[in-house]
């Protein structure tokens, strides 16, 4: 009988191009590709699978709780009190945050989808999370928009989107296509319409990212109650209702992101003291570099470099994420591919590795090491020695790693708690928040603001006006002046990074100050006030000094990465060298995978 893949772990990604080899299915018609879909009356991209509701969701009915992951998402909800996991149709408790159009061009969603990622990895879109809320002309997009099997492209309104058959997604309607399926698990369940959501994300996720979340959820048919980070959300269900006096640490180390979290719990309050992460850095990532050393392992053995296609590629992915995960529970494993492609003599090659745990550890010291100096750095924002944690809580799937439990005793000399099931405790803490949307709660959380928040300075510099790891909600206020004679408008461009140039920081947004006073150049000055409410959603205001009168602020503007360069006078090569450095770190962890990838999809 055929056996589903396993839920708690993704194949890694890699690039598609328009000479992509031939997939294992009915060649499609060619058909012209179509153009990025237009923006609708809000300005945002039309979706094209899902239908947003034109009425404004209601505020009652039952909330459930999403961990949104980047490999696999887990829905919960609150049954009589207690926090249930809901399991999928297929029976797991956990669903590949994978969409995919099969041959029929039908679109599907969790594991069946992710049954399509070998066969068909131009027309299977996972690791979403990742570039959500990114625009297309960003630094980092830049970098990694060539290293997934789908094609990435900008819509209509210059965010990242994926090209997906014919069409062109923006990145939260796939997203939202995976809520959707949340929710339709959610409604079998209760056997009730559910139109309500907690939803969590990455600590260090910025704020537009956190706004497509909200876009995504809309999409589905779902009011997004509450943002919640995955580590709070984590340390949720470990301490609440416990009682607890403790200082814990979350390390969450999923498939596609990294989070490191320290909170202070006392009783039903959770404060963060600290949070650092990166979002390029999970499972995906150690799965790559295993892909690396098997496929070295195959030319060493059979004398002929590793030259096939991108479904050979996708073959190798899958059968490195079956090797780290039985490697966590054994101490060898075989790793076989029978004709994994032919030789110039018409011969199949087969791939026959053993794989020992030393070799695996080996593979991932250098990605787990990166791990420990975020929890260092963590450490010192907390302002905390290592021996005043009280406890270490594992989340995610790759947390299960041995060398992992590892690292973290030597730092903090004991064990992590094994109280938390790594895969289900996000969703288990979002639904548990979920029980106090409705109703005066016991529960404060307390968050911090996981990156900087600055506004860009002639020449692209970068000034640093909230600090991260500042206690939410924050405000902060400073003050500017016109630079030239009867300025009426003001214009102020907002960062999130912890670069010292803009190019390396994340754009969001343009403030644009109107109404002013007419006066001689420096004559009027403007108090500028940058809020952040307790879920990290950005909010300006402005006054003039002398009338006290409050000036229209909207942060709305959005310009293209080459107009804010000429409007800061920002040089060229200010911006190649701190785009080099964001990339280059990128590049550094990817080993050859990439390499392949390319060779195997035709990219030069």
């Amino acid at each position: 009988p055929s056996v589903l893949p396993p839920s708690v772990r993704q194949a890694p990604p890699a690039p598609v191009a328009p000479s992509a080899p031939a997939m294992l299915a009915p060649a499609a018609v060619p058909t012209t590709p179509a153009p990025p879909p237009a923006l609708d009356a809000n300005g945002q991209v039309r979706p094209i699978y899902l239908t947003p509701p034109q009425t404004p969701l209601t505020a009652t009915g039952p909330v459930i709780g999403i961990d949104l992951g980047t490999t696999n998402s887990c829905v919960a909800l609150l049954s009589n009190g207690r926090p249930v996991v809901l399991r999928s149709r297929e029976g797991y408790n956990t669903i590949p945050s994978v969409i995919s159009l099969n041959a029929q061009n039908k679109l599907l969603v969790s594991h069946r989808a992710k049954n399509q990622l070998v066969l068909r990895p131009t027309h299977t879109i996972y690791g979403a999370k990742r570039l959500v809320g990114r625009p297309y002309d960003s630094a980092v997009v830049k970098q990694v928009r060539e290293r997934f099997h789908y094609e990435i492209t900008p819509d209509a309104a210059g965010r990242a989107a994926v090209r997906l058959g014919n069409d062109v997604l923006s990145l939260e309607e796939v997203q939202g296509i995976i809520l959707r399926e949340c929710k339709e698990m959610a409604e079998t369940h209760l056997n009730q319409k559910v139109e309500r959501a907690v939803v969590t994300v990455p600590a260090y996720y910025s704020e537009p990212q956190r706004e497509a979340v909200r876009k995504a959820g809309h999409m589905a048919g779902l009011k997004v109650e509450r943002i919640l980070n995955e580590p709070t959300s984590a340390a949720l269900a470990y301490g609440l209702n416990r009682e607890l006096n403790k200082k814990v640490l979350v390390y969450d180390l999923g498939g596609g992101t990294f989070d490191a979290t320290i909170l202070r719990i006392e009783k039903n309050v959770f404060e963060v003291l600290g949070t650092g992460g990166d979002i390029f850095l999970g499972g995906i990532d150690f799965d790559n570099l295993i892909v690396d050393f098997l496929l070295e392992r195959f030319q060493e053995k059979e004398g002929i470099a590793f030259n096939g296609d991108g479904i050979a590629l996708s073959r190798v992915a899958d059968a490195a994420e079956r090797a780290k995960m039985a490697l966590s529970e054994r101490s060898t494993f075989e790793v076989h591919i029978p004709m994994l492609m032919m030789d110039d003599g018409g011969r199949p090659r087969d791939l026959r590795v053993t794989m020992s745990r030393q070799d695996l550890e080996k593979i991932c010291d250098p990605l787990l090491n990166r791990t420990i100096d975020v929890v260092r750095d963590v450490l010192l924002d907390a302002k905390l020695r290592a021996n005043e944690v009280d406890d270490i809580i594992l989340v995610g799937g790759m947390s299960r790693m041995p060398l992992v439990r590892d690292k973290l005793k030597g730092l903090f000399g004991k064990n992590a708690q094994a109280s938390v099931n790594a895969d289900e405790a996000v969703a288990l803490g979002a639904a548990l928040y979920s029980g106090s949307v409705d109703k005066v709660s016991s529960v404060v959380l307390i968050d911090v603001l996981p990156m900087t928040i600055g506004v860009a300075m002639p020449g692209g510099g970068f000034k640093r006006v909230v600090e991260r790891n500042s206690p939410l909600p924050t405000q902060r206020s400073f003050a500017i002046s016109t630079s030239q004679d009867n300025e009426e408008r003001m214009e102020l461009s907002i960062f999130q990074g912890e670069d010292n140039h803009i190019s390396a920081n994340e754009y969001l947004g343009t403030v644009r100050m109107e109404g002013l006073p007419r006066g001689p150049k420096g004559s009027v000055r403007v108090a500028v006030t940058l809020k952040l409410d307790s879920e990290c959603v950005l909010h300006v205001e402005a006054r003039e000094y002398s009338t006290r009168k409050e000036v229209k602020a909207t942060l709305a503007t959005r310009y293209s990465p080459e107009e804010l360069q000429k409007q800061l006078q920002v040089s060229k090569e200010a911006v190649s060298a701190a785009e080099e450095r964001r990339g280059a770190d990128l590049k550094d962890r990817a080993g050859r995978f990439w390499g392949f990838v390319k060779k195997a999809l035709g990219r030069k």
